[in-house]
């Protein structure tokens, strides 16, 4: 009997082997390539640091087309290594028997395959992928700079082009009532009779005043009427005209301006968002870091589900961000580029950076500067010495007032079939010039004028006072704007102090925890709070500097000048750093 126990013992010990082998090759887990592997030994080495050349850099286009469930799905099927042992094991390691229950079990154990994952690709997802090319966006690469931005755009903006053209109107408007008022209006006119060209149609009547076949009539240069004296009213209307074409060319000047200081914000808007853009990125890189570790974790049983899912969560939400940012930075590309006439599709790469600058001038300076310059006060001042003139006129025009003229006549050459004449005549039919006068005045009782035009009167008044109480309106909201918007930059000007200085803290915190979440010392509800911390706080900064700027320029539009004194903002671009 011990004889046949150990024969059974030595039958076993040769078959151990094989089977042993046979179960190491087929319960096999699936894992990442070892290129790609950490070991638990680098993993655990010291605090680890992010470099910016391991972790792929996140790709325009969106996610894997790899359904998400699909990926989820995949990890839940996932086999950590370090599974416990079965119950049999030590026996196993001791005699080396293998248990009847892990001898019963399968030799080759499959994964079963959810339906999900064996769906076939859809016709409408053949078509989309066959068609793929046909979406594709053909974009124009450009160097810009500020200079080139302000340059081409006054040059080829296209509003602008178009209020050029408004004041090629305004110098011919006025310049017809210039003439108008300082010269008699002279015309050549041209009149002739009624000339026989042929007979279409034969009556046995003959016609009582036949036409001729010889051409007739008057060829004349008229002088006109000369004003000589009209006590000042036709001047105030001609003022007026006068104030006005002159306003309108210093509202064409100022648009120049106004079109100078939207091209400089446009700029470093485009700026702004490109250096968000790269903020989001950079987030993206860290998320994509951690979740590529986390799924290599998770296949070796280092980690949670609850952290790969919080990873891929923070991965996928900072890829959102991410395109949000792009398509934010694309769409001021379109603006840049309409602005200045460049092609459609025009994307721009910009080596400059904001000269962060603070305010130098006082507040009372702003002020005294916009009370001569200020575009709706100097509109205002025009309008006001436009209604008190109008009332002037209208207080005239209300008086028995004679008006001194003289008539210049005409020379007219008369020709014709035996007529050829030429003489001049004034309106009486001689050829004197005389000096008139005349007066020419209605004094309405009833009806829309009322009572001895005492309705006209009144609204000259009224219109009048109503121009002076804009004006005062007007002075006191700019004056309220300009201090709105200078008490705007200070505080401005003290958050990015303290930004300056939070920053780095910021970096130093996320860097620390990073190491710390790479050791597995921390959460990673740590890690995530500090990177969304780190993020938004540098977005911030970015949107503080160029909102610092915007009030900056609405400061010199409220003071209607193109820079404040000592400073440039054509040189607020400087040479980006490793630029």
């Amino acid at each position: 009997m011990t004889k046949n126990l150990f024969l059974s013992l030595a039958v076993l010990s040769l078959l151990t082997p094989k089977v042993l082998l046979s179960q190491d090759n087929d319960d096999t887990i699936e894992t990442l390539d070892s290129s790609s592997s950490t070991s638990n030994e680098e993993l655990s080495d010291g605090p680890q640091t992010l470099p910016a050349g391991e972790a792929p850099m996140p790709q325009t286009e969106s996610i894997p087309s790899k359904k998400v469930d699909e990926m989820t799905e995949d990890v839940e099927n996932l086999e950590p290594v370090s599974t416990p042992a079965p119950a049999g094991s030590t026996l196993q390691q001791r005699t080396g028997v293998i248990p009847e229950e892990e001898l019963l079990k399968p030799k080759n154990p499959k994964k079963v395959e959810k339906v999900r994952s064996q769906k076939q690709t859809t016709e409408t997802e053949m078509y989309v992928q066959q068609d793929a090319n046909k979406y594709k966006l053909n974009d124009i690469y450009k160097n810009l700079q500020l200079n080139d931005v302000i340059e081409q755009g006054l040059r080829k903006n296209y509003d602008q082009n178009i209020r050029g053209q408004r004041q090629e109107l305004n110098e011919i408007s006025f310049s017809g009532a210039k003439s108008a008022f300082w010269l008699p209006e002279l015309k050549v006119t041209l009149n002739t009779d009624n000339q026989k060209i042929s007979n279409l149609h034969s009556s046995s009547r003959p016609p009582l005043v036949p036409n001729s076949t010889s051409p007739s009539g008057v060829l004349g240069l008229s002088l006109g009427d000369y004003t000589v004296f009209n006590w000042g009213k036709d001047y105030a209307l001609y003022l007026n005209k006068k104030s006005v074409y002159e306003r309108n060319t210093q509202i064409f000047n100022e648009s120049k301006r106004e079109l100078k200081l939207d091209l400089i914000n446009s700029f470093f808007a485009l700026m702004s968002s490109k250096n968000i853009e790269k903020i989001r990125q950079e987030e993206l890189r860290q998320t994509s870091f951690v979740y590529r570790l986390s799924k290599e974790k998770i296949t070796v049983g280092k980690t949670s589900k609850q952290d790969y899912y919080q990873a891929r969560s923070e991965y996928l939400k900072s890829q959102n961000d991410y395109h949000d940012a792009k398509i934010v930075a694309d769409q001021a590309d379109e603006g840049v580029a309409f602005q200045i006439a460049d092609a459609v599709g025009t994307k721009y790469v910009i080596n400059e950076a904001l000269d962060y600058r603070r305010l130098k001038i006082t507040l009372d300076e702003v002020v005294a500067i916009a009370e001569k310059n200020n575009p709706t006060l100097l509109t205002n001042k025009v309008i006001i010495d436009n209604a008190e003139r109008d009332y002037d006129v209208a207080l005239k025009d209300n008086m028995p007032l004679p008006k001194f003229s003289i008539n210049l006549g005409a020379y007219n050459h008369r020709f014709g079939p035996g007529t050829n004449t030429t003489r001049y005549e004034t309106y009486s039919g001689g050829g004197n010039v005389e000096l008139v006068a005349s007066i020419n005045t209605t004094w309405s009782l009833t009806g829309q004028d009322g009572f001895l035009n005492s309705n006209r009167l009144a609204t000259s008044r009224i219109t009048k006072e109503i121009a002076m109480k804009e004006f005062e309106k007007n002075t006191h909201y700019t004056q309220s704007n300009i201090r709105q918007t200078y008490k705007t930059i200070l505080s401005l000007q003290n958050q990015l102090v303290i930004l300056e200085a939070r920053l780095p803290s910021l970096q130093k915190t996320f860097d620390t925890i990073l190491d710390n979440y790479l050791g597995g010392r921390t959460k990673f509800y740590d890690f995530s709070m500090a990177l969304d911390d780190l993020t938004t706080t540098k977005i911030f900064y970015e949107q503080i500097k160029l909102q610092h700027l915007r009030e900056k320029l609405t400061l010199a539009r409220l003071a209607g000048i193109e820079d404040f004194p000592g400073e440039n903002f054509e040189l607020l671009a400087k040479r980006a750093k490793g630029k």
